[in-house]
């Protein structure tokens, strides 16, 4: 029962720091868009790795094993190569530093740690939960069997003088089951507290959206009627021998296109007010977007813009055309207004990636912060002069409702990447 006890502390070591990570991060209050902190994800799985070291499951001939890999496994999925490699850099010099011969281990191990991260982290987030788990348990099987393929070659070429070499293989296979074990159980409870902070973040949003369409609907309806009536006025005014005064066109032009502005803004507000109104049917959107692409195109050029589509055929999803058609018309509209005049370009690509149909506008415009990237699709926030925010806003409204996600990915001065994913429609 000693090698068992010490097996839950090793689990404790794993688990505790992916519960502050949520008390510390993932449940701050403004932050209504879950984003990894990198930075203290590869600070807790080194903190993690150190104490599953420094307190050893047991010792055979000054070799200590333990549950260290996992953090480094899980925070190269999750964080990214720099942040994996630091962590568990820093483990294997707290090995080094205190003469421990098991750090020869963990460095034999880390070829294997490279690849996974090479191999998995770009496709990493677009898994299911399931394929995750599945991942996971042939990660923990591949890591455990290379970890006892390393005792062995160490036990036959006698740097480490094992004198029972069977307890020593029951021991690792021991190990096996509690590494397999762990990393399935870290990986599921990542993935539990990861789907409440996304579904805490879009209830916070739902309710404020709800909010902003009873306002904006109310508020709509009664500036839209004046506004058609003072159009009328304003045309016949300027109608007849006003218009032999130069100055007196300028005015006009001045005043119906603002006029025109106010109903933009007004069939913004009504689009965003109107969003649980979806006739649904099943499409070919690769089709869509390719339609979408052409409409954009004058605009695009007369921005000296040139739009690019690249699709796969035969992409089927369940969904409103009128409305995901405007959702892409506002992303593309979007990505032309910030690419530059000169040598501006859109790329539109379509493609299925397992169960999902994966959309992907990238420019090579100004790009964003991430500040600015935290802010995007809330009511009234825009980067334009002219702009409302309500674009992007309806546009967010318009994938949830599809059961679907829309993310971006930017940098300031190298472009900017919107991904817009919705499942696959079933035969």
């Amino acid at each position: 029962m000693e090698i068992v006890k010490d097996y839950l502390l090793h689990f404790s070591f794993l688990l505790f720091p992916i519960f502050l990570y949520q008390v510390f991060w993932l449940s701050k209050p403004d932050l209504l868009v879950p984003r990894a902190n990198r930075l203290l994800v590869a600070v807790f799985a080194a903190a993690s790795s150190l104490l599953c070291t420094a307190f050893p499951i047991q010792e055979l001939h000054s070799v200590r094993y333990g549950l260290q890999l996992i953090p480094i496994i899980v925070c190269l999925l999750y964080s990214g190569t720099a942040a994996g490699l630091a962590a568990g850099a820093a483990s294997v010099l707290f090995q080094l530093i205190w003469f421990e011969p098991s750090a020869l281990f963990f460095l034999s191990l880390i070829p294997f740690l490279i690849i996974i991260s090479i191999q998995l982290q770009t496709k990493w987030p677009f898994f299911s939960k399931r394929k995750k788990l599945i991942f996971a348990l042939l990660i923990g099987c591949t890591e455990a069997a290379l970890l006892t393929a390393s005792v062995f070659i160490y036990s036959v070429t006698n740097f480490f003088n094992f004198q029972n070499l069977s307890s020593v293989y029951y021991e690792a296979g021991v190990s096996v089951f509690f590494q397999v074990s762990a990393l399935l159980l870290c990986i599921y409870l990542i993935e539990i507290i990861d789907e409440n902070a996304s579904m805490r973040a879009r209830l916070i949003h739902s309710e404020k959206m709800a909010v902003v369409s009873e306002l904006a609907a109310s508020v709509a309806h009664e500036v839209r009627n004046p506004l058609t009536v003072v159009r009328g006025f304003v045309q016949l005014l300027f109608s007849g021998d006003q218009l032999q005064d130069k100055s007196h066109v300028g005015y006009q032009k001045l005043v119906l296109s603002e006029l025109d502005r106010a109903q933009t803004i007004i069939t913004n507000y009504l689009d965003m007010a109107k969003q649980d109104d979806y006739e649904k049917e099943r499409f070919d959107i690769s089709l869509l977007v390719k339609e979408t692409g052409s409409l954009m195109e004058s605009y695009a050029n007369f921005k000296s813009v040139t739009v690019t589509v690249r699709s796969e055929p035969d992409l089927y999803v369940f969904g409103d055309v009128k409305k995901l058609k405007q959702a892409f018309i506002n992303l593309i509209k979007n990505s032309i207004e910030a690419v530059p005049s000169e040598n501006g370009r859109i790329e539109v690509s379509v493609q299925k990636q397992e169960q999902m149909i994966l959309i992907q506008i990238t420019d090579n415009g100004i790009g964003m912060s991430d500040e600015e990237l935290q802010k995007l699709g809330k009511p009234y926030y825009t980067l334009k002069t002219n702009g409302t925010g309500l674009g992007l806003t309806v546009t967010f409204s318009i994938i949830q409702h599809h059961e679907g996600s829309v993310y971006f990915t930017s940098g300031e001065h190298s472009g900017t990447t919107a991904s817009v994913r919705l499942p696959a429609a079933v035969l």
